[in-house]
Protein backbone atom coordinates (compact mmCIF):
# COMPACT_ATOMS: atom_id res chain seq x y z
CA UNK A 1 0.00 0.00 0.00
CA UNK A 2 1.86 3.05 -1.21
CA UNK A 3 -0.45 5.58 0.48
CA UNK A 4 0.25 4.09 3.89
CA UNK A 5 -0.69 7.34 5.65
CA UNK A 6 -4.38 7.19 4.69
CA UNK A 7 -6.52 7.84 7.74
CA UNK A 8 -3.73 9.47 9.75
CA UNK A 9 -4.59 13.13 10.46
CA UNK A 10 -1.96 15.89 10.27
CA UNK A 11 0.25 16.50 13.29
CA UNK A 12 2.10 19.70 14.12
CA UNK A 13 4.46 21.17 16.71
CA UNK A 14 6.68 24.21 17.07
CA UNK A 15 10.37 24.56 17.85
CA UNK A 16 12.63 27.56 18.36
CA UNK A 17 14.55 28.35 15.18
CA UNK A 18 16.53 31.56 14.68
CA UNK A 19 14.90 33.08 17.73
CA UNK A 20 11.39 32.47 16.38
CA UNK A 21 8.72 29.81 16.90
CA UNK A 22 8.65 27.74 13.71
CA UNK A 23 6.08 25.11 12.81
CA UNK A 24 6.89 21.54 11.83
CA UNK A 25 3.92 19.84 10.19
CA UNK A 26 3.45 16.20 9.23
CA UNK A 27 0.82 15.47 6.61
CA UNK A 28 0.28 12.73 4.02
CA UNK A 29 3.45 10.92 5.03
CA UNK A 30 5.80 13.92 4.90
CA UNK A 31 7.30 16.24 7.51
CA UNK A 32 7.73 19.85 6.40
CA UNK A 33 9.12 23.04 7.91
CA UNK A 34 6.26 25.27 6.81
CA UNK A 35 7.82 28.56 7.98
CA UNK A 36 10.78 28.16 5.60
CA UNK A 37 10.10 29.25 2.03
CA UNK A 38 12.75 27.05 0.40
CA UNK A 39 13.94 24.28 2.76
CA UNK A 40 15.80 22.44 0.00
CA UNK A 41 17.89 25.51 -0.80
CA UNK A 42 18.67 26.02 2.88
CA UNK A 43 19.76 22.43 3.26
CA UNK A 44 21.93 22.69 0.15
CA UNK A 45 23.65 25.77 1.57
CA UNK A 46 24.17 24.05 4.90
CA UNK A 47 25.76 21.10 3.12
CA UNK A 48 28.26 23.53 1.59
CA UNK A 49 29.29 24.75 5.02
CA UNK A 50 26.62 27.34 5.70
CA UNK A 51 24.87 27.87 8.99
CA UNK A 52 22.51 25.09 9.99
CA UNK A 53 19.21 25.75 11.73
CA UNK A 54 17.08 23.55 14.01
CA UNK A 55 14.24 23.12 11.50
CA UNK A 56 16.58 21.76 8.85
CA UNK A 57 18.27 19.53 11.42
CA UNK A 58 14.91 18.02 12.33
CA UNK A 59 14.08 17.34 8.68
CA UNK A 60 17.45 15.66 8.16
CA UNK A 61 17.09 13.59 11.33
CA UNK A 62 13.55 12.57 10.40
CA UNK A 63 14.84 11.28 7.09
CA UNK A 64 17.57 9.30 8.83
CA UNK A 65 15.14 7.62 11.22
CA UNK A 66 12.03 7.14 9.05
CA UNK A 67 13.02 3.48 8.64
CA UNK A 68 14.92 2.98 11.92
CA UNK A 69 13.52 0.03 13.93
CA UNK A 70 14.88 1.56 17.14
CA UNK A 71 12.02 4.06 16.90
CA UNK A 72 9.59 1.22 17.65
CA UNK A 73 11.65 0.14 20.65
CA UNK A 74 12.14 3.57 22.22
CA UNK A 75 8.78 5.20 21.47
CA UNK A 76 5.78 5.08 23.79
CA UNK A 77 3.71 1.93 23.78
CA UNK A 78 0.51 3.69 24.78
CA UNK A 79 -0.97 6.20 27.23
CA UNK A 80 0.30 4.22 30.23
CA UNK A 81 3.84 4.31 28.86
CA UNK A 82 4.83 7.96 28.31
CA UNK A 83 8.33 8.57 27.05
CA UNK A 84 10.64 11.01 28.79
CA UNK A 85 12.67 12.74 26.11
CA UNK A 86 14.33 16.08 25.46
CA UNK A 87 11.90 18.26 23.57
CA UNK A 88 14.38 21.11 23.01
CA UNK A 89 15.83 20.27 19.62
CA UNK A 90 18.21 23.23 19.69
CA UNK A 91 20.05 21.60 22.57
CA UNK A 92 20.73 18.60 20.34
CA UNK A 93 22.59 20.54 17.65
CA UNK A 94 26.19 19.46 17.60
CA UNK A 95 25.50 16.73 20.15
CA UNK A 96 24.60 13.89 17.81
CA UNK A 97 27.85 12.11 18.46
CA UNK A 98 26.73 11.41 22.04
CA UNK A 99 24.74 8.44 23.15
CA UNK A 100 21.88 7.81 25.51
CA UNK A 101 20.82 4.70 27.31
CA UNK A 102 17.72 3.19 25.77
CA UNK A 103 14.88 3.17 28.30
CA UNK A 104 13.94 -0.42 27.47
CA UNK A 105 15.76 -3.59 26.69
CA UNK A 106 14.79 -5.59 23.63
CA UNK A 107 13.32 -8.91 24.62
CA UNK A 108 14.04 -11.95 22.51
CA UNK A 109 10.89 -13.15 20.75
CA UNK A 110 9.66 -16.68 20.60
CA UNK A 111 10.85 -18.63 17.55
CA UNK A 112 8.87 -17.64 14.49
CA UNK A 113 7.60 -19.85 11.75
CA UNK A 114 7.42 -19.67 8.00
CA UNK A 115 9.72 -17.20 6.31
CA UNK A 116 10.48 -15.35 9.57
CA UNK A 117 13.81 -16.99 10.28
CA UNK A 118 15.69 -16.64 13.53
CA UNK A 119 17.74 -13.44 13.55
CA UNK A 120 21.43 -13.32 12.88
CA UNK A 121 24.00 -11.36 14.86
CA UNK A 122 24.54 -8.40 12.57
CA UNK A 123 22.86 -5.10 13.28
CA UNK A 124 20.08 -4.02 10.95
CA UNK A 125 20.74 -0.80 9.07
CA UNK A 126 18.63 2.30 9.12
CA UNK A 127 17.47 4.27 6.10
CA UNK A 128 20.34 6.62 5.21
CA UNK A 129 19.99 10.37 5.06
CA UNK A 130 18.62 11.51 1.75
CA UNK A 131 17.66 14.66 -0.02
CA UNK A 132 14.16 14.72 1.39
CA UNK A 133 12.70 14.62 4.89
CA UNK A 134 10.24 11.87 3.99
CA UNK A 135 11.85 8.96 2.13
CA UNK A 136 9.36 6.45 0.86
CA UNK A 137 8.80 3.71 3.42
CA UNK A 138 9.02 1.31 0.51
CA UNK A 139 12.67 2.18 -0.07
CA UNK A 140 14.92 -0.51 1.43
CA UNK A 141 17.61 0.46 3.92
CA UNK A 142 21.07 0.58 2.44
CA UNK A 143 24.55 -0.03 3.74
CA UNK A 144 26.55 2.94 4.88
CA UNK A 145 27.70 5.00 7.84
CA UNK A 146 24.23 4.98 9.41
CA UNK A 147 24.54 1.43 10.78
CA UNK A 148 22.60 1.10 14.02
CA UNK A 149 25.69 0.04 15.94
CA UNK A 150 27.45 3.36 15.30
CA UNK A 151 24.80 6.02 14.74
CA UNK A 152 24.01 8.22 17.74
CA UNK A 153 20.69 7.79 19.49
CA UNK A 154 20.60 11.31 20.90
CA UNK A 155 18.83 12.81 17.89
CA UNK A 156 16.37 9.92 17.86
CA UNK A 157 15.40 10.61 21.47
CA UNK A 158 15.05 14.30 20.59
CA UNK A 159 12.75 13.43 17.69
CA UNK A 160 10.56 11.39 20.02
CA UNK A 161 10.26 14.42 22.29
CA UNK A 162 9.04 16.84 19.63
CA UNK A 163 5.40 16.66 20.75
CA UNK A 164 2.28 17.55 18.83
CA UNK A 165 1.69 13.93 17.81
CA UNK A 166 4.90 13.72 15.76
CA UNK A 167 6.20 10.80 17.82
CA UNK A 168 3.16 8.75 16.75
CA UNK A 169 3.67 9.75 13.11
CA UNK A 170 7.31 8.68 13.23
CA UNK A 171 6.25 5.32 14.65
CA UNK A 172 3.71 4.98 11.83
CA UNK A 173 6.39 5.80 9.25
CA UNK A 174 8.75 3.15 10.58
CA UNK A 175 5.97 0.58 10.88
CA UNK A 176 5.03 1.20 7.24
CA UNK A 177 8.65 0.90 6.13
CA UNK A 178 9.12 -2.49 7.73
CA UNK A 179 5.69 -3.77 6.77
CA UNK A 180 6.79 -3.34 3.16
CA UNK A 181 10.01 -5.23 3.91
CA UNK A 182 8.00 -8.25 5.10
CA UNK A 183 6.64 -8.60 1.56
CA UNK A 184 10.14 -9.42 0.31
CA UNK A 185 12.07 -10.77 3.31
CA UNK A 186 15.84 -10.63 3.29
CA UNK A 187 18.77 -10.96 5.68
CA UNK A 188 18.30 -7.46 7.06
CA UNK A 189 14.71 -8.23 7.98
CA UNK A 190 15.94 -11.24 9.89
CA UNK A 191 18.49 -9.10 11.71
CA UNK A 192 15.87 -6.55 12.71
CA UNK A 193 13.26 -9.15 13.63
CA UNK A 194 13.96 -9.23 17.41
CA UNK A 195 13.33 -5.49 17.71
CA UNK A 196 10.29 -5.60 15.42
CA UNK A 197 8.75 -8.55 17.23
CA UNK A 198 9.41 -7.14 20.71
CA UNK A 199 8.06 -3.71 19.83
CA UNK A 200 4.82 -5.15 18.47
CA UNK A 201 4.39 -7.65 21.29
CA UNK A 202 4.89 -4.92 23.90
CA UNK A 203 2.17 -2.74 22.39
CA UNK A 204 -0.13 -5.69 21.81
CA UNK A 205 0.27 -6.95 25.38
CA UNK A 206 -0.45 -3.52 26.87
CA UNK A 207 -3.54 -3.14 24.68
CA UNK A 208 -4.94 -6.61 25.46
CA UNK A 209 -4.38 -6.21 29.21
CA UNK A 210 -6.16 -2.85 29.22
CA UNK A 211 -8.99 -4.18 27.05
CA UNK A 212 -9.61 -7.27 29.19
CA UNK A 213 -8.94 -5.45 32.47
CA UNK A 214 -6.42 -8.11 33.46
CA UNK A 215 -2.94 -6.82 34.22
CA UNK A 216 -1.53 -10.32 34.61
CA UNK A 217 -2.43 -11.60 31.14
CA UNK A 218 0.42 -13.45 29.48
CA UNK A 219 0.44 -12.95 25.73
CA UNK A 220 2.34 -14.80 23.03
CA UNK A 221 2.59 -13.24 19.58
CA UNK A 222 3.10 -15.30 16.45
CA UNK A 223 3.80 -13.21 13.37
CA UNK A 224 1.98 -14.46 10.30
CA UNK A 225 2.10 -13.49 6.65
CA UNK A 226 0.14 -10.44 5.55
CA UNK A 227 -2.44 -12.62 3.79
CA UNK A 228 -2.84 -14.94 6.77
CA UNK A 229 -5.93 -15.12 8.96
CA UNK A 230 -5.53 -13.08 12.17
CA UNK A 231 -6.74 -14.55 15.44
CA UNK A 232 -6.80 -14.01 19.20
CA UNK A 233 -7.51 -16.94 21.52
CA UNK A 234 -6.88 -18.02 25.10
CA UNK A 235 -5.77 -21.43 26.31
CA UNK A 236 -4.53 -22.43 29.76
CA UNK A 237 -4.39 -18.81 30.86
CA UNK A 238 -2.25 -17.70 27.91
CA UNK A 239 -3.57 -15.41 25.19
CA UNK A 240 -2.10 -16.24 21.81
CA UNK A 241 -2.25 -13.72 19.00
CA UNK A 242 -1.60 -14.54 15.36
CA UNK A 243 -1.17 -11.27 13.52
CA UNK A 244 0.87 -9.87 10.64
CA UNK A 245 3.39 -7.14 11.39
CA UNK A 246 1.13 -4.84 9.36
CA UNK A 247 -1.17 -4.69 12.42
CA UNK A 248 1.20 -2.21 14.01
CA UNK A 249 0.79 0.37 11.26
CA UNK A 250 -2.73 -0.38 10.05
CA UNK A 251 -4.41 -0.73 13.45
CA UNK A 252 -2.28 0.44 16.37
CA UNK A 253 -0.85 3.56 14.74
CA UNK A 254 -4.33 4.70 13.73
CA UNK A 255 -5.89 4.29 17.17
CA UNK A 256 -8.20 1.53 15.98
CA UNK A 257 -7.20 -1.11 18.52
CA UNK A 258 -10.47 -0.95 20.48
CA UNK A 259 -13.67 -0.10 18.59
CA UNK A 260 -17.11 -0.46 20.20
CA UNK A 261 -15.50 -2.52 22.93
CA UNK A 262 -14.12 -5.00 20.41
CA UNK A 263 -10.47 -5.69 19.67
CA UNK A 264 -9.39 -4.93 16.13
CA UNK A 265 -7.27 -7.58 14.43
CA UNK A 266 -7.07 -5.96 10.98
CA UNK A 267 -8.17 -2.78 9.22
CA UNK A 268 -8.71 -2.19 5.52
CA UNK A 269 -9.47 1.01 3.62
CA UNK A 270 -9.32 2.27 0.07
CA UNK A 271 -9.59 5.98 0.76
CA UNK A 272 -8.90 6.61 4.45
CA UNK A 273 -12.57 7.49 5.03
CA UNK A 274 -14.38 4.14 5.03
CA UNK A 275 -12.87 1.28 7.04
CA UNK A 276 -13.68 -2.39 7.38
CA UNK A 277 -12.34 -3.77 10.65
CA UNK A 278 -11.88 -7.40 11.60
CA UNK A 279 -12.76 -7.55 15.30
CA UNK A 280 -13.30 -9.89 18.23
CA UNK A 281 -15.24 -9.44 21.47
CA UNK A 282 -13.79 -9.63 25.01
CA UNK A 283 -15.13 -13.18 25.36
CA UNK A 284 -12.72 -14.06 22.53
CA UNK A 285 -15.65 -15.55 20.66
CA UNK A 286 -16.39 -15.42 16.92
CA UNK A 287 -14.59 -12.83 14.80
CA UNK A 288 -16.83 -10.32 13.07
CA UNK A 289 -16.56 -7.22 10.89
CA UNK A 290 -17.17 -3.64 11.96
CA UNK A 291 -17.51 -0.90 9.37
CA UNK A 292 -16.82 2.72 10.20
CA UNK A 293 -16.96 5.74 7.95
CA UNK A 294 -15.62 9.21 8.63
CA UNK A 295 -17.70 12.19 7.51
CA UNK A 296 -16.51 14.11 4.48
CA UNK A 297 -16.50 17.87 3.99
CA UNK A 298 -19.66 17.47 1.92
CA UNK A 299 -21.34 15.77 4.88
CA UNK A 300 -20.24 18.52 7.29
CA UNK A 301 -19.63 21.76 5.41
CA UNK A 302 -17.62 24.37 7.38
CA UNK A 303 -19.65 26.91 9.31
CA UNK A 304 -19.84 30.42 7.91
CA UNK A 305 -18.66 33.36 9.99
CA UNK A 306 -22.26 34.56 10.34
CA UNK A 307 -23.31 31.18 11.67
CA UNK A 308 -20.43 31.12 14.14
CA UNK A 309 -21.44 34.53 15.45
CA UNK A 310 -25.10 33.46 15.88
CA UNK A 311 -24.09 30.37 17.83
Amino acid sequence: MSSWWLGLPPAQTTITCGGHAHRLRWEAGALRAIDHEDPEAERALAALGGERCPCMEVLEAWGRHAGDPRVLVLASRGPADPITAQADWTAQLGARAGAVTPPRAIASPAPSRGFFRRPGRRHARAVPAGSTAHPSPLAPPQAGPTALGTQSESELVALLGLGGGLQDRLVASVAAAWTARFEQPDAELGDALPALHASMQGRLTAAVRSWLGRADVELVLDLIEARGTPSLAESSGIVRAELPFAWLGEVWSRGLVIVLGRFCLAARTDDGQAWTLTTIGPDLGPIGPVRIELPTEQDNPPLSNDHRRRT
